[in-house]
């Protein structure tokens, strides 16, 4: 109109496969897909081997990462870190992940899925998920985009949800750093088969996040850190990139 614009935006229902073709093209999705597939249903199969705590979140990896080793005689690293991760985030993580890579599960899998336990991270519950969605991310996006996602979540939280955690911040960012990290280049790939081939050990793919804050609302957070982008955020934000960047499975 004259001299105003308006906006009307509403959710966007697409038709199966169509967020795939559209991240991939019709051919890299199909190779993806299949590869997510054969990933997705190897650690469904070992699931039941997965210890409690801790040791089966790297139990996992270790599951996922081996498989991804075997299959690179006859495909590339990367390509099969990047399915390796995805199977991790969709089954782990959030299984909207699977729209990313289209129907790769059959309607036994996602059963199968709907009763794995959960894994945990220096005893939480909730890091694995922040870590391996934003782990999926990275391999769908690209850094920036994944950090970004998971700050708005913890933005969300701050208006009255459970509160920005900049401890959830870090599983966040320690997961797109793994995510970058296995997938850079062939190099790269390898040497991340190669490391989880030889045990998973927490420190060098998870720093220490529990001194961190959590619970803070917005008021709360503008005020003892100038919010998101102040100077005591970005302070943090610091600290958190030093931490990750000193774990060895993490760092560039």
């Amino acid at each position: 109109d004259s001299g105003r614009v308006a906006v009307t935006y509403r959710r966007l229902e697409t038709p199966p496969g169509f967020l795939a073709r559209l991240l991939w093209g019709d051919g890299a999705k199909e190779q993806m897909g299949v590869a997510v597939a054969a990933h997705a249903r190897h650690l469904l199969d070992s699931a039941h081997r997965l210890p409690p705590g801790d040791a089966g979140f790297g139990r996992a990896l270790e599951t996922a990462f081996g498989l991804a080793r075997e299959r690179t005689a006859a495909s590339s690293a990367s390509v099969e870190n990047q399915a390796a991760i995805l199977a991790l985030g969709m089954l782990f993580g959030h299984p909207r992940i699977e729209r990313f890579v289209g129907e790769v599960l059959d309607d036994e899998d996602r059963a199968r899925a709907q009763r794995l336990g959960g894994l945990k991270l220096r005893d939480r519950a909730d890091w694995p998920r922040h870590y391996l969605v934003s782990s999926a991310l990275a391999v769908l996006s690209a850094e920036a985009p994944s950090n970004a996602v998971g700050l708005l979540k913890e933005e969300l939280d701050a208006g009255g949800g459970s509160g920005f955690s900049f401890a959830d911040l870090l599983a966040d960012r320690a997961g797109t750093a793994f995510g970058l990290s296995a997938t850079r280049n062939e190099a790269a790939a390898r040497a991340m088969q190669a490391r989880l081939g030889s045990g998973f050990a927490l420190s060098d793919f998870f720093p220490e996040a529990a001194d961190l804050p959590e619970g803070l609302q917005d008021q709360e957070l503008q005020a003892r850190y100038g919010g998101v982008g102040g100077g005591g955020y970005q302070k943090l934000l610091e600290e958190i990139d030093r931490r990750i960047a000193a774990c060895p499975a993490l760092s560039s």
